[in-house]
């Protein structure tokens, strides 16, 4: 994932349709589904049908839960977001339509939705709703919309939809018989089974991470392809399982592996992994949880731009409790990982994934344990010395990670660490002071009455984790949260 940090561009939709939804009266909308289910039995065995092609639509949906019948709604409300997204399409990008009423009257002869052909659910992993449209759009605009991606908003009711239209009859490769000791290199795995909504590209570590459709379970998940540079193509299954090698590209495997046996809510969850050879050369795929926070404001993937976007603004007294509820959880991983003797080597903002629990709570999960260094090792074999470097710099991380979470400054990481070494070197109130003046300067979307001196003893806690002072061992940090939640309103 890219290191740096960057602030999400909304789109907006400026003419806003009014979304009309029927009301929640069963009868009433039986009677809706009954006659849409007859216009389209009417549709499918007319001639007009064989000057149609169906498209799928894959919708996520940001919008503030009710507790009246969401499905029905959600369902009215996705058909209006696609006919708006082709409206768009048609006569504000492609030009093929001089205005919005030409697009009416020929709306009917464009495309057809149903709403049997709508299906709503959530994403497994995180609140975000999720829908599959199956659409009929006229072979003649087809084109227009294969592999498109259209975000669409509805201001007035905080809704935001951000739309992928694909081909239904998408082309699977063919499948290659393979010899039983390769049965692990598996061919176009992931062209088979999974749609790519996104991708990111890091080229610096040879990674692509995909955000994927997968139609055989209907559900969203991120796909990590690494690239493996020292592995040779004809690598046989005692080369991947029972190698003693120390290069990098066996590290990465074993990890994989390491990982398909973790289960902690503050982790991430890898579901499986396997090998590809494409275009000759060999790579790693690690299917992994889907995990964003999925607020209307800015759908966030990791602590950095969550903090940026939703703490910032926060009242000290609500910041604080969250800041604590943050940093007990991110522990309460750490010391999973310590007894599963792995260790996370790279503990950073951009590295801890968050989104919303089943109750609606804030949920992190560590994640990019491939930076992890001591990860293959026996804990226990490992030196005293090395050992206790290590959790030392485990607490460092924490410290740092504390600063960040108080206040994250945007900008790249560097920049945004240049005040951590400061802080370990001035006298606390003259820090505070200094902090105060860049925030006032750099930070536009900070609290109002914002200051670094309402969190002062959390920065007295960073302080001591930076400078190796108090502690030790995670849970004495924890327990040292848990014992001072409310430390701040002394401070008020």
């Amino acid at each position: 994932m890219d290191s740096k940090f960057y602030i999400e561009e909304v789109c907006v939709e400026t003419q806003n349709e009014k979304l009309e939804i029927p009301n929640a009266d069963k009868n009433k909308i039986m009677l809706t589904l009954e006659e849409n289910l007859k216009q389209k039995n009417d549709f499918l065995n007319s001639e007009d049908y064989y000057n149609f092609q169906q498209l799928l639509v894959i919708s996520l949906i940001t919008i503030n839960f009710s507790n009246d019948d969401p499905f029905f709604r959600h369902i009215t409300m996705v058909v209006k977001a696609i006919k708006k997204a082709i409206k768009k399409r048609l006569t504000q990008e492609t030009n093929q339509f001089s205005s919005k009423q030409e697009f009416k009257i020929q709306q009917s002869s464009l495309f057809r939705i149903y709403y049997q052909d709508i299906n709503i659910g959530f994403i497994t992993s995180t609140q975000q709703i999720k829908s599959t449209a199956f659409i009929f759009v006229n072979k003649n605009i087809f084109n227009e919309f294969m592999n498109k991606k259209m975000s669409i908003e509805q201001k007035d009711q905080q809704v935001r939809l951000t739309l992928y239209f694909f081909d239904i009859n998408i082309q699977k490769e063919k499948q290659i018989q393979q010899e039983f000791k390769n049965q692990f290199l598996r061919i176009n795995k992931f062209k088979n089974e999974f749609i790519a909504l996104n991708e990111e590209i890091d080229q610096q570590k040879q990674t692509t991470t995909y955000h994927v459709y997968k139609p055989m379970d209907d559900q969203v998940y991120f796909v990590k392809r690494i690239q493996l540079l020292n592995i040779p193509l004809d690598v046989t299954f005692q080369d991947i399982f029972n190698t003693k090698s120390s290069t990098q590209d066996y590290y990465k495997i074993q990890e994989a592996r390491t990982l398909q046996h973790v289960s902690h809510p503050n982790i991430i969850r890898l579901y499986e992994w396997w090998l590809e050879i494409k275009n000759y050369q060999l790579f790693l795929y690690t299917q992994i949880e889907y995990c964003i926070y999925p607020g209307y404001i800015s759908q966030s993937k990791n602590l950095l731009s969550y903090s940026y976007f939703y703490m910032n603004p926060m009242p000290q007294e609500q910041k604080s409790k969250l800041i604590n509820e943050i940093l007990c959880q991110i522990i309460s991983g750490l010391e999973y990982l310590q007894k599963k003797q792995i260790v996370h080597g790279d503990l950073k903002p951009e590295s801890i994934m968050v989104t919303k629990s089943i109750t609606g709570d804030i949920q992190v999960m560590l994640a990019d344990l491939n930076h992890s260094y001591s990860c293959y090792q026996d804990l226990q074999k490992i030196q005293a010395k090395d050992y206790i470097d290590y959790k030392q710099q485990c607490l460092y991380a924490l410290g740092v990670l504390l600063m960040h979470l108080i206040l994250t400054f945007p900008g790249e990481p560097t920049l945004r660490n240049n005040y951590v070494t400061k802080f370990q070197n001035y006298d606390i109130d003259d820090s505070l002071s200094e902090f105060d003046k860049w925030a006032q300067k750099s930070v536009k979307n900070k609290h109002k009455e914002f200051s670094f001196f309402l969190y002062k003893h959390q920065m007295e806690l960073a302080k001591s984790l930076l400078k190796k002072q108090q502690f030790h061992e995670l849970h004495e940090v924890r327990t040292f949260i848990q014992n001072n939640k409310q430390f701040d309103h002394l401070l008020v």
